[in-house]
């Protein structure tokens, strides 16, 4: 459509960073997935045993998913992971799997996919896991999908979609923190992806979720108070080079 097309032609510098952003949000929750207080030593140590495992049967899906998921533990962008979970969907092993476990392979599929740049095959390994989940997935498994749903959409400019996955995984939120959080990425992305009505579409869900959980507006009101007082120093600091002090009886 020509809707998106425009909103692909903008500033490819700012565009560029609400990538960035985006993949420095997943790469942040694949770190506070991983167990507390273990070292880079034992994360390599699981992926030498999982590689291990997976060559005394190359055919096993299952083994090959740990080694994929081991690689993409220690390091997310590690282009091993990306290459165990091409040899599964090309070979059909993934289908070998129980359904949750094909979820799980297509999800990390679709985040390696995310990584390399492959949006709309991102998109495509995200929604066959979002399938799987659907008949077979707990609370975590779908809300992961969600959020991983909300930022593939953003990166392809497809902010209505995106919107919709917000609404979606605020429902599935375990805390303020993260409903605010997950709004703000979503909102910086479509700064420079999306359409204005779509984040208009964007707000509104947002809105209409704050009005109905008061702790989590409060916590946004923080946010943005916050925000707002750096700027206000950043700008009494330009304003101070330029002039002189503005006194009291000024």
């Amino acid at each position: 459509p020509k809707e998106r097309a425009a909103a692909m032609a903008r500033d490819p510098k700012e565009r560029a960073a609400a990538l960035e952003k985006l993949v420095e949000d997943w790469k942040a929750e694949n770190s506070d997935a991983r167990e507390e207080g273990v070292t880079k030593w034992q994360l390599t140590n699981q992926i030498q045993n999982a590689k291990a495992r997976s060559e005394e049967d190359r055919e096993d899906a299952d083994r090959l998913l740990d080694l994929a998921n081991a690689y993409g533990v220690l390091d997310p962008l590690d282009k091993r992971c990306l290459n165990v979970l091409e040899r599964m969907m090309k070979s059909n092993l993934v289908n070998t799997m129980d359904t949750q476990r094909q979820g799980e392979a297509y999800q990390l599929f679709g985040r390696s996919l995310f990584f390399a740049n492959r949006f709309e095959e991102s998109l495509t390994a995200l929604l066959r896991a979002q399938v799987c989940f659907k008949e077979k997935g707990n609370f975590k498994v779908r809300r992961s999908n969600n959020r991983a749903l909300l930022r593939v959409y953003c990166s392809l400019g497809r902010g209505r979609e995106a919107s919709e996955r917000l609404e979606v995984a605020l429902t599935l939120v375990e805390n303020d923190d993260d409903a605010v959080m997950l709004y703000i990425s979503a909102k910086q992305a479509l700064e420079h992806t999306g359409e204005d009505r779509d984040r208009e579409i964007l707000d509104d869900i947002w809105y209409v979720y704050l009005d109905m959980h008061p702790e989590a507006k409060s916590k946004f009101e923080g946010y943005m108070y916050a925000g707002e007082g750096v700027l206000r120093q950043t700008a009494g600091g330009e304003e101070r080079h330029e002039d002189p002090p503005v006194t009291w009886a000024e």
